[in-house]
């Protein structure tokens, strides 16, 4: 299962990409997350839920599951 989550999180689009891994399977803040992608806090918000309602969508799981799985 966990190669199935990374490989659906590696299709991500970029931004979305990078903010699941940050905050879901590295678990770094929101505003860690937006200093290192240089954005907003709002934004990473958006994205980060955004993502997961994909995530969530592909893999047929809640957004718990999907980080439980990616981080294995």
């Amino acid at each position: 299962m966990k190669k199935v989550v990374h490989a659906v999180i590696s299709k991500l689009k970029p931004d979305f990409r990078a903010e699941v891994i940050l905050r879901g399977v590295n678990e770094f803040t929101i505003k860690e997350t937006a200093d290192i992608l240089h954005c907003s806090e709002s934004k990473v918000k958006v994205d980060y839920h955004r993502a997961l309602k994909i995530l969530k969508k592909k893999l047929n799981m809640d957004a718990k599951e999907v980080i439980g799985n990616a981080n294995g």
